[in-house]
């Protein structure tokens, strides 16, 4: 008995339920993709499936090629910093095709379905495509309900004490974590404190005050003195923008033990407020991480 598969309907379905799994992986594990991201993802997974064609592979190489295959697609869809939400998204990625596996076992077992095809830990079945996309639209959908009609409430904002030293001043600032604040120093790589300039004015050098007002305003000036400008790239809904920054040669965590210096790094400004005047500045999840600056 010969199997006959449509390559159009393999890659088709493969896109779809990745499509799905990734989006709800990404849901588990605290990231956001964005569109092209998912897609190209998603079409990559797709791919990954023709290894069911491919020649049996041993064992060793067979587990190798699948686990890398999940690590790819999800490095692609989601990026791979933070390392421990981009490793909890292959596990959350892993697991939903896990059970996505378990429901179509349990099709096969209520309707008698026979295997037709393995190879390579790769599973082709006798189910019909739009039924195999409806078990993972099921599986998404158990995600979602579990995050939103289940999930506990949000948690306030963990904040933290920071000493900026802005133009031989020493600025303190309270900051929040925001997972999405992924700003980068374009020289240094290293991650950024973003400050609200409307929050933070009233502790802010009045020269560099001066400067901030007149950059928002759409006019142009040099630096103060004592400044090294930087040019933040920053991408958001709206597009992308360079926001003011300064090169800084301290940064401080303000503990109960006292200052502990971070190391040298950069900040940026923005015109925005940030969460109702509860904090003035913003910094990402690898910030304070390992002595990360």
């Amino acid at each position: 008995m010969k199997t006959v598969i449509y390559l159009d309907v393999l890659l088709l379905t493969n896109f779809l339920i990745a499509y799905g799994l990734l989006a709800a992986a990404g849901l588990l594990a605290g990231l956001h993709a964005r569109f092209g991201r998912l897609l190209a993802a998603a079409a990559a997974a797709a791919l990954s499936a023709l290894i069911l064609l491919a020649p049996e592979l041993p064992y060793a190489g067979q587990l190798l090629y699948q686990f890398g295959t999940a690590a790819a697609v999800a490095a692609l869809a989601f990026g791979v910093r933070p390392l421990r939400r981009f490793l909890a998204a292959v596990c959350w990625y892993a697991a939903l095709n896990l059970l996505l596996a378990g429901l179509c076992i349990l099709v096969v077992l209520r309707t008698g379905t026979h295997l037709v095809q393995t190879g390579n830990l790769a599973v082709y079945l006798r189910i019909s495509p739009l039924l195999l996309v409806g078990l993972a639209g099921i599986c998404s959908l158990a995600v979602w309900g579990a995050l939103h009609l289940l999930g506990a409430p949000h948690a306030p904002p963990k904040t933290a004490g920071l000493e900026v030293t802005l133009c031989g001043v020493p600025v303190r600032l309270r900051a929040a974590l925001d997972t999405g604040c992924r700003l980068k120093d374009p020289i240094t790589c290293l991650p950024v404190l973003l400050i609200s300039y409307p929050a933070a004015r009233s502790r802010l050098p009045a020269e560099l005050c001066s400067f901030l007002e007149r950059w928002f305003a759409g006019g142009q000036a040099p630096p103060p003195l004592g400044l090294s400008l930087r040019l933040i790239p920053c991408a958001t809904a709206a597009g992308r923008t360079l926001l003011p920054g300064a090169a800084v040669d301290s940064i401080a965590l303000i503990a109960p033990q006292g200052a502990q210096a971070l190391g040298r790094s950069a900040v940026a400004f923005t015109d925005q407020p940030f969460g109702g005047g509860a904090f003035e500045a913003l910094y990402g999840s690898d910030f304070l991480e390992g002595g990360s600056l």
